[in-house]
């Protein structure tokens, strides 16, 4: 497990509590930890609290290690239905850990990767969870189709050096068919994970 320097973790302990609106100042778990309690938190909430872009961005990191996919694609919905919270616009985290922070660089993608989908086909974000009728439908078609983006900072997060292995759900290396592209840019082996809803 990597060590850093006091100051640097003091620091992000400060912006971690700014930005998860007043909550404890908590690191979130390492990568590390989430693998070896991998089972036991299948199914449970992350453990990251807070109504913020940033605290749903490391809830989504804590679904995908863990494995628990239910939560991620909950988690990536919850976002989608925040229509104040613009992909582009999320904070730069500025994660000490080498390993979380890869992770959270590249969740950005497949978020806007969900969303735009959405949003092409003619629900943008923000929409009512039900469209009853021809004026409804017609005031979701009047609106300007404005496509998400990923936050500038992804693109300033370096690979990391030695590969790191997200395991699939029987608990081995993901095939290599199935590994996201995204991820292995990052030198991350990990399945594409299912982020569309809808």
């Amino acid at each position: 497990m990597p060590t850093f320097p006091r100051s640097m973790l003091e620091r992000f302990r400060q912006k971690w509590q700014a930005a998860t609106t007043g909550q404890a100042p908590q690191i979130p778990p390492t990568v590390a930890w989430l693998l070896a309690h991998r089972e036991e938190r299948i199914g449970q909430r992350a453990q990251c609290e807070g109504t913020t872009p940033t605290a749903s961005l490391y809830r989504m990191y804590e679904y995908l290690v863990a494995g628990y996919i239910i939560g991620l694609r909950t988690e990536i919905e919850y976002f989608f239905n925040q229509p104040s919270w613009a992909v582009s616009a999320i904070p730069d985290p500025a994660d000490p850990d080498p390993e979380r922070y890869a992770i959270l660089a590249v969740l950005p993608y497949y978020l806007v990767t969900a969303f735009n989908r959405l949003i092409e086909r003619g629900l943008p974000r923000g929409s009512p969870a039900i469209v009853a009728g021809d004026a409804a439908e017609a005031e979701l078609r009047s609106r300007g189709v404005v496509l998400e983006k990923e936050p500038s900072w992804v693109a300033q997060v370096p690979p990391l050096p030695q590969p790191l292995i997200i395991p699939d759900k029987d608990g081995k290396e993901p095939e290599e068919w199935t590994r996201g592209k995204r991820f292995l840019e990052m030198n991350i082996v990990a399945e594409e994970p299912h982020v569309l809803f809808v």
